[in-house]
């Protein structure tokens, strides 16, 4: 491999079904020295208020899906197209089309941000977010890909949840794999049924892992979608 074409990253795919844990697996993995790229924050940041992916988005889906902000710009209404494309899945592949081009050069870029500060000879791991990681097909951009199980918990967890009806929940869950194929896909699993005691040793040992599997590790990165 052309080493002028390629940068010393070690990227990690982490997911996990809505409920599951994979934000708190992501802040364990943060505090051992992972650089995290959320990639919902980055979606967000993709079509924030002036952005050229709002404007895109606007102009195939009308005005009627813009609502006024905080700062007085008008931006996404959210919560409005989420309910629309998951009523209208036709929509929703237009959506990603627009969207995740945009995504993932942004998420490029961040990665290239993270190495630019880093010794020579040494690697960065980083870690990609992702609820949808397996559905989308950008397992095939990461070194390794981690899914945060936690079998019958799942529901029990989201029923706690106050943030979103009941109906969205099951539309959510509907688009995502089910927690036995995304195990099967997954090269690593981290059981998080048990104590938070528990899930940070299986993350310590990963991550004691990752270190090993990183060591002069060098890879090329995308310049499109997969």
């Amino acid at each position: 491999m052309n080493e002028e074409n390629t940068y010393p990253i070690f990227l990690i795919g982490l997911t996990g079904s809505m409920g599951c844990g994979k934000s708190f697996v992501g802040d364990l993995f943060s505090t051992l020295g992972a650089w995290m790229i959320d990639t919902d924050q980055v979606a967000r940041h993709v079509v924030a208020p002036g952005s050229a992916g709002l404007r895109a988005v606007i102009d195939h889906f009308g005005i009627s899906f813009l609502e006024e902000t905080e700062h007085g710009s008008p931006g996404l209404d959210r919560k409005k197209m989420a309910a629309w494309i998951f009523s209208h899945p036709e929509d929703r592949i237009v959506l990603e089309q627009m969207l995740h081009s945009r995504i993932l050069l942004t998420i490029r870029d961040t990665l290239l941000q993270a190495i630019t500060p880093l010794p020579e000879g040494n690697t960065r791991i980083a870690i990609l977010e992702v609820p949808l990681l397996f559905e989308a097909g950008w397992d095939r951009l990461c070194d390794l890909t981690i899914n945060v199980a936690c079998g019958p918990q799942q529901w029990p967890r989201l029923a706690a949840r106050d943030n979103m009806s009941e109906q969205v929940k099951h539309q959510v869950m509907a688009r995502q794999l089910d927690e036995e194929e995304k195990n099967r896909r997954a090269h690593r699993i981290i059981d998080n049924r048990g104590s938070k005691e528990s899930t940070l040793a299986q993350v310590q040992s990963l991550w004691s892992e990752c270190l090993l599997l990183a060591h002069n590790h060098r890879r090329p990165l995308w310049t499109d979608v997969p």
